[in-house]
């Protein structure tokens, strides 16, 4: 074999004459294969996932029902018929109306008040005691005249009198007629004042075994006051007067207040016919040089019922009103007062409207309830249409919603009243 060397090489080079190096060497690494088995993977379990999702359906379904059996019942949203109309400039109001006529109720406030005036030495005085009565007539319709010095006694036996006629309305719709005047003690005194409210009987009445003498209640709401015999603190006449501004500036105030909230629901009172009848300014020794004064004020006034005065009120302005039950939506959109030629006193007033009220025809909740209890949902609009005209549309909502009737029990239907926007 020949050993080729390049051209211009002056060494030979074979295999056998390569060096050897005298370093170490390195061996590749050896990689081991595993030959372990893989674990096999395991398929999802779809019936396990599958019951699991059944088992939230079911219990969400049972809790749904356990609900709606808990908030069971129904909803009923009514719309009542209305009307808003023009009131009528004038209406007249009479003590014992007829039927189809407005009538007119009275009512009275008592109060009291006192302030303390500077004295001017002391006085000799004799005077007797007074207060307000108010006399109630149940006896019957026809009123009954009471002339001047008609006798009132009270449970002790002390007389009082009145000085001037008064008459008594009679009853109307078994509410008794009232008036209201000023009766004075038989004798000056203080024995005759009595604090509180006392009954009292007419004696003529009494004395004759009259019926009348307890079918006509007499009340002294304030008592009676006033009455004095010997010296008593001296008040100038300029303090005097200033003393009884005072007071019934304070009564007025007492008394109107009293009246706007001592109206019976369903009523409506007119303020402008509210009077006052004062008695006596009572005097009596205050601290150190002071009197007092003190004063009883009882107001008389007139109330009429929304539902009269609605139902008056339909039948001129609401063509097809037939005479339903009826009321205000909102009693404050009318404006109501006495005419000037008219008193709280007389039988027949004239009363002076303005406004633009809403009229809303009344039905009974309950009779409602009633009517539906237990009746299939197909029955509910012949239900609704009994009530008619006063309702004029209405709808349910039963739950839960494939409960196919209402409630056997009234007390899950709910009534609910609407107006339309």
């Amino acid at each position: 074999m020949r050993d080729i060397l390049p051209s211009g090489s002056d060494e030979r080079r074979s295999i056998r004459n390569i060096p050897i190096s005298s370093a170490p060497r390195r061996g590749r690494p050896v990689v081991e294969e595993d030959y372990r088995e893989a674990a096999p993977r395991r398929r999802p379990r779809r019936f396990g996932r599958a019951f699991k999702w059944t088992l939230a359906v079911v219990l969400f379904g049972g809790l749904s029902l356990l609900l709606s059996a808990f908030f069971a019942g129904a909803t009923v949203t009514v719309y009542p018929r209305t009307a808003t109309v023009e009131v009528p400039a004038r209406l007249e109001a009479r003590l014992n109306a007829p039927l189809n006529a407005l009538a007119y109720e009275t009512f009275t406030v008592t109060r009291s008040a006192t302030t303390a005036t500077p004295a001017t030495g002391t006085k000799t005085v004799s005077r007797q005691a007074s207060g307000i009565i108010t006399i109630l007539n149940s006896y019957s319709s026809a009123s009954q005249r009471l002339i001047a010095n008609t006798r009132f006694e009270a449970p002790d036996g002390k007389i009082y009198r009145i000085r001037d006629s008064v008459t008594v309305p009679g009853q109307l719709q078994e509410k008794p007629g009232t008036a209201t005047i000023t009766a004075y003690a038989d004798s000056p005194g203080s024995s005759y004042n009595k604090s509180g409210s006392i009954n009292l009987v007419i004696a003529k009445f009494k004395e004759d075994k009259d019926p009348r003498a307890t079918a006509f209640k007499v009340t002294a709401a304030g008592g009676f006051s006033g009455g004095f015999l010997g010296e008593e603190p001296a008040v100038a006449a300029g303090d005097l007067a200033k003393a009884r501004d005072t007071l019934q500036k304070q009564l007025v105030e007492d008394i109107r207040a009293a009246a706007s909230v001592g109206i019976p629901e369903g009523y409506i009172s007119i303020p402008s016919a509210l009077q006052l009848s004062y008695s006596e300014i009572a005097q009596s020794k205050g601290n150190g040089n002071n009197a007092n004064l003190s004063q009883t004020a009882t107001g008389k006034g007139i109330m009429l019922r929304e539902g009269d005065l609605a139902a008056i009120i339909a039948r001129q302005k609401v063509e097809e009103y037939g005479g339903e039950a009826i009321g205000f939506e909102d009693i404050s959109q009318m404006a109501i007062s006495l005419a000037s030629t008219s008193k709280s006193s007389d039988e027949k007033l004239v009363l002076l409207l303005t406004g633009t009220p809403t009229l809303v025809w009344q039905f009974d909740p309950g009779a409602l309830s009633q009517a539906l209890l237990g009746k299939e949902k197909g029955a509910f609009q012949e239900v609704v249409n009994s009530f008619a005209p006063a309702i004029r549309k209405a709808d349910a909502s039963i739950r839960p919603f494939w409960e196919g009737s209402f409630p056997n029990d009234i007390a899950e239907i709910k009534i609910v009243v609407a107006k339309e926007e």
